[in-house]
């Protein structure tokens, strides 16, 4: 692969909500934001620290009403601004909105094409 390519294999959308990261139910109030989100996973602006492997429980509001999510993820990036994280257990219903959101978005805003 090279070393510019797209790694990801869903499409991802702009987020910029808040979410509450927690470990052992325990969760508090920051400033984290949303970066972008996908039906795989997540990126979040934060400033707390978390190992690479480490399962966190996460919720968020989703969609136009917004409905609370909450699920687990396991934290597979730390590029120093935020944490890249993957979804363990997210819902049905949210990765129907979250798929329906980026399908939306590439048909508002589709790729340029590649030669």
């Amino acid at each position: 692969m090279h070393y510019n390519q797209e790694r990801r294999f869903q499409p991802r959308v702009a987020y910029a909500k808040e979410i509450w990261i927690g470990q052992d139910g325990i969760f508090s109030r920051t400033s984290d934001r949303i970066g972008n989100i996908s039906v795989s996973g997540i990126f979040v602006e934060t400033a707390q620290i978390f190992a690479v492997g480490s399962i966190v429980n996460l919720r968020f509001p989703l969609g136009d009403a917004g409905e609370l999510v909450s699920c687990s993820a396991t934290v597979i990036n730390t590029p120093g601004h935020g944490l890249g994280m993957h979804f363990i257990d997210l819902p049905p219903e949210a990765r129907s909105k979250i798929s329906s959101m980026a399908e939306l978005r590439a048909n508002t805003f589709p790729r340029s094409a590649k030669p």
